[in-house]
Order: C-alpha cells, then structure tokens, then sequence
C-alpha cells in the first residue's frame, strides 16, 4: 500500500504583504479640479468687471437740482420750489449743480418751469426790467380781469374804464401790457394783485388810472 505523498506548505507570491499604515498627523493633499480653478477664475473676472462698472458710474453721475412745483415764468422761486436728484451722464444737457440751489432761492423764474423738469443755468435770474418797457402794480377789483388763471407772459390789453360818477359807458384808451406775474387774491379776498409790464412812455398813465380804480384787463389772442 502505497503511502500518500504530503506537499509541503507554499506561501504563495501573490498574498499582499503587509501595509504599512498612515501617521494620523500625515494629511493627504486633495486633488485639485480644473473646472473648479475655471469657475474661480470667472467669477473673480465677473466681480473685477462689475466693480468697474459701478465705479465708472458714480464717477459719471452727478447731484442736479429738479423743479417739484410747477413755477410760472415771472414767479419768485421758493426752497419747497426745489429739490436734488442723481442724474446720470448727459451729454448737451445743460443743469444747475446741486451744491447752487440756495442761490436760486428768491430768483424769478425766465421759463415756464414744471415741476419734474431741470432748469438750466439760464431759466432763473434776477427780475430784470427790459429796456425801454416799465413794470406797473396794479390793484383790482373782482370782474376786472378774466376768471381764468392767467399766467405770466400773457399779451393783455389795459382798458381804461369809466369812473363811477361817468355818464359815458364808452371805453377809453387802451395799452398793450404783457402779465409780469400771475393774478394774486388780496389778504381780504376783494381784488386782486398783479404786475404789469408796459411801455415806459404810458407807464405813469396806467400807473394814474390804477390808483382811481379804472382799469380792466382783457386778454388778447395768443397768436
């Protein structure tokens, strides 16, 4: 009887040797990602540009003083008149400068400014009488001009009207006036106030037949 052979034990090559382990203060240095170096890249460009922009922007806008009543030419400009706004580049846009509206404070307005829009550098100034033309004040009863709001620049006539102890009913003389200012209601509400802008060599005339009470206004065509 034949004895079974007995091969000796083999370690075979391909069992893994032993691994040594990592020291728990050793970090391992994480993978870098390209898309994410990209995006990095982007948005550092996308801030440096929109920085750029808000930069530029300041830089061209500028404090502008802008109407929020609406002022009539010939009326005297008051603080409440007036406010500042932040307007953007405009080029051939002529403004005031919000640093100057105190200086426009008691100023007449020489255009009609609404309210909303940017007066220029010359739609205000002094009250200044044009040569060779006067400015008369007028005080007049109720009826003695036309109901409707006139504003200044209006063309009226000044008619010269009879005088209370007058037969005659029949118009007098009358004068080619331009409206100074608007109509203001007297502190009593019985007449009202307005300056008139005439020719200077009828000037004492008017001013003559005011203080009597005998003028009217009446408006004249627009044309």
């Amino acid at each position: 009887m034949a004895t079974p052979r007995v091969r000796p034990s083999v370690t075979s090559s391909t069992q893994p040797s032993h691994v040594p382990q990592r020291p728990v203060n050793v970090q391992l240095r994480a993978r870098r990602s390209n898309r994410l170096i990209v995006i990095g890249v982007l948005c550092a460009c996308l801030g440096a540009l929109i920085m750029a922009w808000a930069w530029t922007g300041a830089k061209e806008s500028q404090a502008v003083v802008v109407m929020v009543k609406d002022v009539a030419r010939g009326e005297q400009i008051e603080a409440s008149d007036l406010m500042t706004t932040t307007l953007g580049r405009a080029d051939g846009v002529a403004v005031v400068a919000a640093d100057r509206a105190p200086g426009l404070v008691g100023q007449f307005a020489r255009v009609d400014l609404p309210a909303g829009s940017l007066p220029g550098p010359g739609a205000v100034g002094a009250d200044v009488v044009p040569p060779g033309t006067a400015q008369v004040g007028l005080k007049l009863a109720s009826g003695r001009l036309p109901s409707q709001m006139l504003r200044p620049g209006t063309r009226v006539w000044l008619v010269e009207v009879p005088g209370p102890m007058d037969a005659s009913t029949t118009a007098g003389t009358q004068f080619e006036a331009v409206l100074a200012c608007a109509p203001q209601l007297t502190a009593d509400g019985t007449g009202w106030l307005v300056d008139v802008q005439v020719d200077e060599s009828v000037a004492a005339s008017i001013a003559a037949l005011g203080a009597v009470d005998r003028i009217a206004i009446v408006r004249r065509s627009d044309a």
